[in-house]
């Protein structure tokens, strides 16, 4: 069955990594969800994609330079839309009001922005204990220490390796595999680069997700090769 990932949620309705982009992703019949996650200035987790806060706020800065107090104070939503104005940055606990009610997956995508000290790693651990979204979450980043470091303080949580290069392959497919229990995230081009990778993956014992993919044909070329895991801004229905 195909698995339909909103990435930062139904962003092309509503602004990106916002309650209300979740929402209508939710609405909208996605399987899953995708997003990106920071630490404020005290280390606490909110979802927000950009290193600076300009494109999406107006405000210049560094998000893991502002204190959640400066950060609730900004606008996420205007950019986008008016209608949308005082839409705001949310925190992980919040956001996870309503993720947890997702069919299938929330995937992480935990920006190489900041250092993530074990006790960090241990209050997000507890904080999706509690919500109960434990078994629903794949942490994926560019980021691969952060990785190694999440596999050997929590075996249990499931990683995603990036793909964004066929000559690339090899070296992450044996990473995937080496942490036994994991995912491989690749850019949609990279399959038609070279389309066996879907059937070597599989053969692998390893699930492909495959990002970002908008355009209609594209998408249903990806399908028709095997794809079963998507991630897209706009296709919900497929």
């Amino acid at each position: 069955m195909l698995e339909i990932i909103a990435h930062r949620g139904f962003s092309a309705i509503a602004p990106e990594n916002t309650i209300a982009a979740f929402a209508a992703a939710l609405a909208s019949g996605a399987s899953s969800v995708e997003f990106d996650l920071q630490l404020s200035a005290e280390g606490i987790p909110v979802i927000f994609h950009d290193r600076n806060l300009e494109r999406i706020t107006g405000i210049s800065g560094i998000i893991n330079e502002k204190s959640l107090d400066e950060i609730e104070q900004l606008d996420a939503g205007k950019w986008f839309d008016e209608k949308f104005a005082g839409e705001k940055i949310p925190t992980l606990a919040e956001a996870l009001k309503i993720l947890k009610s997702v069919d299938k997956f929330l995937y992480f995508d935990i920006k190489p922005y900041h250092n993530w000290t074990d006790l960090s790693l241990e209050m997000l651990v507890e904080l999706l204990i509690k919500e109960e979204v434990l078994e629903k979450c794949i942490i994926t980043s560019f980021d691969e220490t952060f990785l190694q470091r999440c596999h050997y303080l929590f075996s249990q949580i499931k990683l995603g390796y990036f793909l964004v290069s066929d000559s690339d392959f090899l070296q992450q497919i044996k990473k995937a595999k080496a942490a036994e229990n994991a995912v491989l995230s690749t850019y949609y081009k990279v399959l038609f680069a070279d389309p066996l990778i879907v059937e070597r993956t599989r053969d692998q014992g390893i699930d492909l997700v495959v990002w970002t993919v908008d355009d209609r044909e594209d998408f249903e070329k990806l399908v028709k090769m095997g794809v079963k895991r998507i991630i897209t801004n706009s296709i919900i229905e497929s």
